[in-house]
């Protein structure tokens, strides 16, 4: 049946001709913006899992940026204290030097002069380093979170402590230098001096790595008593050193003849004819004669009225049976610590041979360390001459050096080694964390770059497959416009059945 009201040829080709048009409609616009998905009917699930995607990669993206930007930042703490390392080893440099006896007082003053600007850029440093307008070694720069993941909890933790004068140093612990009462023999001295320390006396040290015992003997000189701490100095951090100082006198002019013991057991007898209480260069030059044996030497006070002496390396000093043939000339001795000051006791020994005659001195240990620390001595009778209480170790900074002094000198050596190692320990922890972002950009990169990758996939358009569409596309709508003019014009074959 032919009819003109329904056209079923036309409305074939025209529904063919907007499914073509659909579908050509969507491969213009994947091609126009390149993405395969452009509204949530283009695929749903794909659209979740793209909005996931998206939003890893930007995060992680922004991950690498505050990593990157750490990094930066680790490095500029880092170039300030490379800075601060070369200033304190100048530092070093001139307190050895002004621990020579080659200079005087006013070459002492002007090493001290660079020491005091040397110490004021340390300051300047410490103060104005910063990072994007934020201070990072003034102490405010602590427990920083550095946000290096996609998630809430995947930080770094980053902290500097303050790095000025003040807070640059070492944690020292000196013991008491001890001296026994006259004594009338060399052998009884030797051995008053040895009761004062009980076996019992270890010492229980809690340093940066936990707790730990430094064993001492009954008797030990300092010299022993630094060993043991220095056998456990890798686990507590703290290192020692002894020294043994005392100071000669006389009372009268006269011969001297005494015994002097120190690092061998072997005794050497010293003799020197004194003419003047003012000018002791005769017993001075004496006791460096047996240097050699007694690893003990002598230098004479600046007014040539004292002679100190110094066991370098901490050995007891023992001062016996000293003879002078008068009762008015005796030996005067006083026992001394690392820094130069005098005890407070003076043993006087009379020269008259009859009794008193004989006194021995202990060593100083100096316990150090660039962090804090204590130690429980484990018996009362011990070298820093205290209970069983703990005792703290005191702050030494380097604000506080003094080259002007001999001893100034040698004590600024120490607490110059111990901020050494506090800016070493930072720079550690800086160059830890430097190579631990590197690997997070590395690590934080490829990840990236592989979700990226899947984004890609789900979301790009293939532009050779939708290229293809379109063509495929635009030939069917061309083809249906023909066939759709076609079939409009087919109807025109009822006009003959009017004529």
């Amino acid at each position: 049946m032919t009819s003109i009201n329904s056209d079923q040829m036309s409305a074939m080709v025209l529904s063919s001709l907007n499914k073509t048009n659909s579908s050509m409609q969507q491969a213009m616009e994947r091609l126009s913006t390149g993405k395969r998905i452009n509204s949530a009917g283009d695929d749903a699930a794909g659209l979740s899992i793209s909005a996931k995607l998206r939003a890893q990669v930007d995060s992680l993206n922004a991950a690498i940026k505050n990593s990157s930007d750490a990094l930066a930042m680790v490095g500029t703490i880092e170039g300030a204290l490379v800075e601060t390392t070369s200033i304190l080893q100048r530092m070093r440099q001139l307190s050895v030097q002004s621990s020579s006896d080659t200079n005087t007082g006013n070459d002492r003053t002007y090493l001290q002069d660079e020491v005091n600007q040397l110490i004021t850029e340390i300051n300047r440093i410490s103060t104005n380093t910063e990072f994007n307008s934020t201070k990072l070694l003034d102490g405010t720069f602590t427990d920083k979170n550095i946000q290096i993941g996609t998630a809430s909890n995947q930080v770094l933790r980053l902290g500097v402590s303050a790095t000025d004068s003040t807070k640059l140093g070492a944690f020292q612990l000196d013991s008491v230098d001890e001296s026994v009462a006259p004594a009338n023999t060399h052998a009884l001295a030797k051995s008053a001096l040895n009761a004062l320390y009980s076996t019992s006396a270890d010492y229980t040290v809690k340093g940066t790595f936990g707790t730990f015992t430094a064993s001492v003997d009954a008797g030990a000189d300092a010299r022993d008593v630094a060993s043991s701490f220095n056998l456990i100095s890798g686990n507590t951090g703290v290192s020692a050193t002894a020294l043994t100082k005392a100071k000669f006198t006389v009372s009268n002019a006269a011969t001297f003849s005494f015994t002097l013991e120190g690092k061998s057991a072997t005794t050497s007898t010293i003799t020197a004819t004194i003419t003047s209480t003012t000018d002791l260069t005769a017993i001075k030059d004496a006791i460096n004669s047996v240097s050699g044996s007694t690893g003990i030497t002598a230098a004479l006070t600046s007014d040539k009225s004292g002679v100190e002496i110094t066991q370098s390396e901490g050995y007891d000093i023992i001062i016996g049976d000293v003879t002078t043939g008068s009762t008015d000339a005796n030996l005067v001795v006083t026992s001394m610590d690392m820094d130069g000051n005098l005890d407070s006791s003076a043993r006087t020994l009379d020269g008259d041979a009859t009794a008193g005659d004989s006194t021995a001195i202990t060593g100083t240990v100096r316990l150090s360390s660039q962090n804090a620390y204590t130690i429980s001595p484990g018996d009362g009778d011990n070298h820093f001459s205290a209970a069983t209480t703990e005792l703290t170790a005191a702050h030494s900074s380097i604000a506080s050096v003094s080259l002007t002094t001999k001893e100034g000198a040698t004590k600024a050596m120490s607490v110059i080694d111990g901020a050494l190692l506090m800016i070493s320990s930072i720079r550690s922890s800086m160059g830890s964390a430097s190579n631990r972002l590197q690997s997070t950009i590395d690590n934080l990169s490829n990840i990236a770059v592989n979700a990226q990758k899947s984004l890609s996939t789900i979301e790009d358009a293939n532009f050779a497959e939708e290229t293809a569409k379109l063509t495929k596309a635009q030939i069917l709508a061309q083809a249906a416009t023909s066939m759709l003019a076609q079939a409009n014009k087919a109807k025109e074959t009822m006009l003959a059945l009017l004529n």
